[in-house]
């Protein structure tokens, strides 16, 4: 039955909210006053308007006897007893107490307020007897209360006494329907309730119990509506979308069709249902008190959450409802759908134009349905239609700047476009998915991403089906109503003060000139929806995106895509795959927990309905001074004047069931079954350096522990050491995959303060703590005897091992004189393994390999220079006992690694070019092992002969380093077309191992499986992922880095580039930048370098690759060194409770955790270990180091200009080069991948040009 509702009042804003009253018997609706001023208002003196209405000869007090007469006006509040003893009953018809109450049972205070209330027509008393014997009767009384939707006229309802004499009768009023029926149990005796009806269960378990969507075909009565909803439930009945849809994402669709489509009444969240002792229903308002006999109602939101799974196609969801409503217009407000008045009459297909727009006809949708079925366009009729787009005026809002000023009002036109807001790292793959669901050409689709792009003109952006707007540009909008300065127009009038023009009388004029105002073209238009993609960023109330959505975009409906619509609001399906995980997960999260429930999550989802969505009557609205509190009312107070977070109400409930769609994930497994996956955790052997790093943690933990006596500020654990303790554990958790931030002087420092603290007198250790102590120092001086450890941290380089390297030139490249096999960083054995590959076709690729090994193992030894200020420093802020600097600071930065193997040279390219050109034949350089570890050169005359040398050219001497004769070749940079020799020394030389055993195993499985399958590799730390990409440069594996530290174009970039190019293989993610609506379904093995030990953002990163779209099971592993700290670490993690990790801000913040580090023990180290083959990590199968293949294709990749790497491009350009830049540039392209600027890259200062 169609149904009436009649604005309240016309306001300047489309979305004035709608109050309505529904009657107790089926009708139509009628008109009502407003909620805050007919019901909150307790002044209020206007009559209520009624259907029977009294004769207006009546005089007043006619008009009150016949209001308190009539028994529909009370609400059956309760009943009290009384005892009457020693007389039999009088009679049992009920009697008004319209005197004075006297009853000798009854509590004389109740009493007393009853009979104020009484005379102030607040309440009706009726009272009888109730015989229970021969001796004994009961005088039951009736407490009728007026209810608070009547009477206003009459009854002033503002007395606080009275309210307080309410407050008391509630308080002891029986309001059980025994009691009622004069059935006299004490025991069945009910204390009437004040407080907001208690629901059990927490946000959790709330959000997971929605009923999965079922939209209704039969209530969508529009015709065009119905059509398109038919088409988006019916399989592969939708125009446009070539992919065919999941059964539950066409529900989803035709949900949110039906939501935007149907009008709705949601009750007013201030009231809840409640049942008299009558059986009678009446509506209750706990905070305010308020009793009505009939509900409130506003108008349900038009929008709402798509709060579908990730991995679920929401984004696949948003294009179906798009393109199932193409040329569906808004609908024209109420007040502009009054026909016009016309001074004569006009023409019939005028007045037809005029219809059409006034109702919001898709009409387009029907001309192109005639021609399909007729063949005929009707271009006339396209014509006028065009040409008279639907409009209408926007009452002016704002202060009259004058008494006679004209205010012109705002057209706006109706435009039946979509706007969404995307993160900007999400508009490539936007791209991707429209062009993978959508058929080419079918949808208009305007781009907005570039920031210095402006908007079209309204009249062009109306003619789009889409706006894809990147939200930084999005917020550029916010500049609307500001000149190029961004000032602003005053809110009064404007009075010029410039100074004039010399001694003239001309004002040299800088006022802002409305013309000078920027004004958005979307304000100008009315359109359809709004989608806001990964909207849980909208919950921020005051952010610029959500101010220019609610000051610029009108729209029909507005729509927030998350699958985490609050934070950590996540599906239990992402927590437990399996349904009996889930139902234990369900379990321990199922009450209400007052720490987790009332912020965070709960907030943000307030936020969201209130700020953006715009919920009634959550949304606040200041012109008319109305607002509605979220915390007030979604939780059960137990006081008036306080909130005491009791528990949720029935008002949350209600709330999330209108605005959400979400389908159940037994209902999706039921629809579809994703491939399976597994996920085991590897337990790796430590290598010797994993070994030695882990026990300098152990012995900084240690030595800070007994040597500050666990006391004091001085103790790591004390509570205001929070940053160090923070910053060290962070290290410690990196440090499981490799770590060079320990320096030997901090190693021995340490050592040496551990010592001091033994042979001192009197001191409060106990003798367990001495002994393990003096354990954690015998690590220590196995640490400090290891040069193979010293070189690396002095380098800040991880190790690689080689084999058969060429005999001549292995010590001008081995690290503490390891040559069997032998050791150096992997930066140098890149810039070999360049050398090699550039001379190919040019001579011997052996020429000037050992000078090259010479000048990069001079510029690694120069990092103990960079480090020398940085350590005095530090030291001079140690304050900790047992603590040193460098295990806080963490590793060095990639811009300082950079200085290092770029030698310190502090100056331009342009100057490094000119010097590596300048050659010099003077001086040759004899090269010998010095006792650091390092390589040492001395200059020597010209025409003496070296002996280590021995069948090589060492070239000419720059700067006291060997570099190569050939200093300029012109290089295109095409794959070279020139094969790699055979049968040469470099043939033979194959990587074995490197320093790091997570590093082995992770390289070991990439080579096994990149071919044939797509591998995703989260990391925690930048230096973690520089480790694996240099790696995977040196094995010519093609990969990215999906950093935190990229902008948002090139992370948009890099993950539609992994998706869609064969080529790529590889793509390295910092694992928190992977809960943010990414799609790569592409990988199908996982790999996290480090445990993640957070269940919920370990699920969002799997969520990444295990998604529909994924075709392959999906393999995920997570890396853990067998008998650390980490190990421990993890095992925990994985028994700690959902809510333990929800107290836990950070992961040591748990005893458990906390208990793990404090107790950290040494790892034995054998003699073995300490040398040869004992110190490598080994690879599964050893791997060619030069001529692998692959390895023509790196040198066009080391040569692209960083710019066009930046862009994304790898443009082949023919250009000259010096060899030392080539060098630098396969370091510089791993860096880029990070972040890293190319100056900062190629220069360690900014030294003059």
């Amino acid at each position: 039955m169609a149904s009436t509702i009649i604005d309240l009042e016309l306001s300047s804003s489309d979305e004035s909210d709608t109050v309505v009253s529904r009657a107790s018997t089926p009708g139509p609706l009628i008109e009502s006053a407003d909620y805050d001023s007919q019901t909150s208002d307790q002044h209020s003196d206007r009559p209520v308007t009624s259907s029977n209405k009294q004769p207006a000869e009546l005089d007043e007090s006619t008009e009150v006897s016949q209001l308190l007469a009539d028994p529909s006006n009370f609400i059956a509040l309760g009943s009290f007893i009384g005892c009457n003893v020693g007389s039999e009953s009088s009679g049992s018809d009920w009697q008004d107490v319209t005197c004075d109450l006297a009853d000798a049972s009854l509590n004389t205070e109740i009493l007393d307020h009853l009979q104020k209330l009484t005379t102030a027509r607040w309440i009706r008393v009726a009272c009888r007897s109730v015989s229970k014997g021969p001796r004994l009767s009961h005088t039951l009384y009736h407490i009728h209360l007026l209810r608070g939707d009547v009477g206003h006229r009459y009854v002033d309802r503002s007395n606080k006494r009275l309210t307080a004499s309410l407050e008391l009768v509630l308080a002891h009023i029986d309001v059980s329907p025994a009691t009622w029926a004069g059935e006299v149990i004490p025991s069945q005796s009910v204390k009437f309730d004040w407080w907001a009806t208690a629901e059990e269960g927490s946000l959790f378990s709330k959000f997971n119990d929605l009923p999965s969507p079922e939209p209704e075909l039969f209530s969508v009565t529009e015709h065009y509506v119905r059509g398109a909803m038919q088409d988006l439930l019916e399989p592969d009945a939708l125009q446009g979308i070539r992919t065919s849809l999941y059964p539950y994402q066409r529900r989803s669709a035709a949900a949110m069709l039906q939501t935007e489509s149907v009008s709705k009444l949601e009750l007013d969240p201030r009231l809840e249902r409640r049942t008299a002792p009558d059986g009678t229903f009446f509506y209750y308002s706990p905070r305010e008190m308020l009793f009505l006999g009939k509900p409130r109602y506003y108008e349900a939101c038009r929008g709402g959450i798509l709060a579908e799974s990730m991995g679920l196609g929401k984004t696949l969801i948003c294009l179906a409802l798009i393109a199932a409503t193409k040329h569906h217009l808004p609908h024209m407000p109420s007040r502009s759908t009054q026909p016009p008045v016309r001074h004569s009459v006009a023409k019939l297909s005028v007045m037809t134009v005029s219809a059409v727009n006034r109702y919001s006809v898709p009409w387009r949708t029907e001309l192109e349905r005639i021609k399909a079925a007729t063949g005929e366009g009707r271009p006339g009729c396209v014509q006028l239609l065009e040409e008279s787009p639907p409009t209408y005026m926007v009452p002016p809002i704002g202060q009259r700047t004058g008494r006679n000023a004209v205010v012109l009002r705002e057209v706006r036109t109706l435009a039946a476009t979509s706007v969404i807001v995307v993160p900007r790292n999400l508009c490539s793959q936007w791209h991707s998915e429209i062009k993978k669901h959508v058929d080419e050409n079918y949808l208009n689709i305007l781009v907005m991403e570039d920031l210095r792009k402006p908007l079209p003109s309204a009249d062009e952006l109306r003619t789009y089906d889409v706006i894809l707007f990147s939200r930084n540009r999005f917020e550029r909008e916010v500049k609307d109503g500001a000149d190029g300065q961004n000032r602003r127009l005053p809110s009064g009038k404007q009075v010029c003060r410039c100074s004039y023009i010399g001694a003239t009388r001309i004002q040299d004029c800088h006022c802002i000139k409305t013309e000078q105002l920027y004004v958005s073209p979307l304000r100008h238009l009315h359109m359809k929806r709004l989608i806001i993609d990964e909207g849980h960023s909208f919950s921020a109330g005051q952010s610029v995106a959500v101010g220019v959505a609610n000051k610029l975009i009108t729209a029909d409906h507005r729509w927030v895509v998350s699958g985490t619509p609050a934070k950590d609001l996540l599906g239990i399906e992402v927590e437990a795959p399996d349904l009996v995980a889930r139902e234990t997960i369900a379990a321990g999260r199922q009450s209400f927990d007052a720490r987790e429930d009332t912020k965070g999550a709960i907030e943000s989802l307030g936020s969201l309905v209130s700020n953006f969505l715009r919920v009634k009557p959550w949304s606040s609205d200041i012109k008319r001074g109305k607002s509605v509190v979220w915390e007030d009312l979604i939780y059960r107070h137990e006081s008036l004047r306080r909130r005491t977070y009791s528990g949720f109400s029935g008002c949350l409930s209600r709330t999330l069931s209108s605005v959400v769609i979400k389908t159940r994930p037994e209902d999706v497994e039921r629809d579809i079954e994703l491939p399976p996956f597994t996920h085991h955790t590897v337990l790796l052997k430590p290598s010797l350096f994993d070994k030695l790093t882990a026990n300098l943690f152990t012995l900084v933990l240690t030595a800070n522990a007994v040597t500050s006596e666990r006391t004091d500020a001085d103790y790591l654990f004390h509570k205001n050491s929070t940053s160090a303790r923070h910053h060290l554990i962070a290290n410690l958790r990196q440090s499981a995959f490799f770590w060079t931030g320990f320096s030997s002087e901090d190693v021995a420092g340490s050592r040496k303060n551990a010592l001091s603290y033994l042979e001192k007198q009197g001191t409060g250790a106990a003798a367990e703590d001495r002994q393990v102590l003096k354990e954690v120092i015998a690590a220590a001086d196995q640490v400090l005897s290891s040069p193979a450890w010293q070189t690396l941290s002095e380098s800040h380089e991880l190790g690689v091992f080689i084999k058969d390297w060429p005999a001549d030139t292995a010590q001008f490249w081995a690290f503490a004189g390891c040559t069997q096999p032998l050791m150096t960083g992997i930066s140098q054995t890149l810039e070999a393994q360049r050398h090699v590959h550039e001379r190919v076709g040019m001579g011997s690729p052996v020429e000037g390999l050992a000078g090259v090994g010479i000048k990069s193992l001079a510029r690694a030894r120069n990092g103990r220079a960079h480090d020398a200020g940085i350590l005095e420093k530090q030291q001079s802020g140690e304050a900790k006992p047992g603590l040193p600097p460098s295990s806080i600071q963490g590793e060095p930065s990639l811009k300082r690694r950079r200085s290092i193997t770029d030698g310190g040279y502090r100056g331009s390219a342009k100057k490094r070019r000119a010097s590596a050109s300048v050659a010099s034949r003077s001086t040759a350089t004899i090269v010998t092992a010095s006792q650091d570890g390092f390589t040492s050169s001395t200059s020597q005359a010209a025409g003496s002969s070296t002996k280590s040398l021995t069948g090589s050219a060492i070239g000419h001497v720059v700067d006291g380093a060997v570099v190569a004769t050939s200093d300029d070749v012109t290089t295109n940079h095409e794959p070279a077309a020139t094969p790699f020799p055979d049968n040469t020394p470099f043939g033979k030389t194959q990587i074995v191992g490197t320093t790091s055993a997570k590093l082995s195993y992770l390289v070991t499985q990439i080579l096994r499986y990149h071919q044939e399958e797509k591998i995703l590799v989260f990391y925690d730390a930048d230096n973690a992922a520089y480790y694996v990409a240099q790696m995977l440069e040196l094995l010519h594996i093609t990969h990215e880095i999906y950093a935190k530290s990229l902008t948002a174009a090139m992370k948009s970039e890099y993950v539609v580039k992994f998706n869609e190019d064969p080529e790529q293989r590889v793509l390295l993610m910092d694992v928190k930048q992977a809960a943010h609506g990414l799609n790569i379904s592409s990988a199908s093995r996982v790999y996290f370098v480090n445990p993640v030990c957070r269940p919920n953002i370990e699920a969002q990163a799997i969520k990444r690759a295990h998604r529909i779209g994924q075709t392959r099971r999906v393999h995920v592993e997570t890396l853990v060194l067998e008998g650390t700290i980490e190990e421990k670490m993890h095992e925990r993690s994985k028994r700690m409770t959902g809510v333990e990790h929800r107290g836990a801000s950070y992961l040591e913040d748990d005893d458990g955790i906390r208990g793990i580090i404090q107790s950290a023990q040494i790892i034995a180290v054998t003699t073995d270990e300490m040398s040869g083959a004992g110190q490598i990590a080994p690879l599964a199968e050893p791997q060619q180091l030069w001529g692998r293949s692959g390895w023509q294709k790196s040198l066009d990749v080391a040569g692209s200009a960083s710019s066009n790497r930046k862009k994304g491009k790898a443009v082949p350009v023919k250009v000259t080069v010096t060899p030392e830049e080539r060098r630098q540039r396969g370091t510089v392209e791993t860096q880029s991948r990070l972040g890293v600027s190319d100056d900062a890259a190629l220069s360690s200062g900014s030294g003059p040009d």
